[in-house]
């Protein structure tokens, strides 16, 4: 897969590569003609605009080009996902292998995500028995942009949330509120999606420490015993060190103890409020 990498690295930078290259050369001997033939100096020089006009004007309609087609690959691509019914299946991939849960130095990246080329290759092989024949470029590209599309919904839903009452928040809302929470504190977050989550809504990696969050987003009921039972099981679902249920509200006195039980922590409304009164400087009732 290193190869791989090289040689799209290399195909992909060719010209980016080639061109300085030959402006190095014209300006050394530039330095050379204006130092020992002043006369073909001046010619040379009106040439050398004039080619590097040219120059330009073809690296803009090559990067046109470009963009034309890798936005037309793209919508391939999609249209071809969408068409087969299996949006769900990738977003399900991306929750289930990009959270970093699989520690491999040859893995693919994406912002805060990173997969194994390996699991990759089981993608590529799934969508082909879907006759989808996806190369591991196309495959790239499909994963960059529903990784691309789940961040800008998490930046976009945080900043335009206006409210400071916990009471009007949905859980996505409260999930996404976390997201920004815990990047102010220094983690790489993911949310891990509202489908298959496995008791976990976000993962957060800061060095070696590796945490699982489960947000409940209730108004006046108590969180219960079930979601320190969900929490519990997302920590080895997710390969966390440590998992942590967060709430606006207040937890039962059976889920206290079966926290303590399980190693579980318990952040309750008065301390998370504190907790983003102290970070995010936003005061939340």
């Amino acid at each position: 897969m290193k190869k791989y990498h090289k040689e799209q690295r290399n195909t992909e930078n060719g010209i980016e590569d080639i061109v300085p290259a030959i402006g190095a050369l014209y300006l050394s001997y530039m330095v050379l003609l204006y130092l020992l033939d002043r006369a073909n100096f001046w010619r040379w020089l009106r040439c050398g605009i004039a080619i590097l006009v040219v120059i330009i004007v073809l690296m803009l309609l090559w990067y046109k080009l470009k963009a034309k087609e890798q936005k037309s690959k793209k919508e391939r691509i999609l249209t071809a996902i969408r068409q087969a019914g299996l949006e769900d299946h990738v977003n399900n991939f991306i929750t289930r292998f990009g959270l970093g849960q699989e520690k491999s130095k040859n893995a693919w990246a994406r912002r805060t995500y990173t997969i194994d080329w390996n699991r990759i290759h089981d993608l590529q092989d799934f969508l082909a028995t879907k006759a989808i024949t996806f190369s591991l470029s196309d495959i790239s590209v499909l994963l960059a942009h529903y990784i691309d599309e789940r961040e800008y919904e998490v930046t976009s839903n945080s900043i335009s949330v206006g409210t400071h009452s916990f009471d009007t928040l949905s859980g996505s809302d409260f999930e996404k509120l976390l997201y920004r929470l815990y990047v102010a504190l220094g983690y790489s977050v993911q949310l891990t999606g509202k489908t298959g989550d496995q008791g976990g809504d976000l993962v957060a990696t800061k060095g070696e420490e590796r945490i699982v969050i489960q947000a409940k987003c209730y108004t006046n009921l108590s969180v219960g015993n079930r979601a320190v039972q969900e929490a519990a099981a997302a920590r080895s679902h997710y390969d966390c060190k440590k998992a942590i249920v967060i709430a606006t509200s207040s937890f039962t006195r059976e889920a206290i103890q079966l926290a303590k039980t399980n190693s579980v922590e318990l952040i309750p409304k008065e301390l998370i409020k504190k907790m983003l009164l102290d970070t995010l400087k936003e005061s939340w009732s």
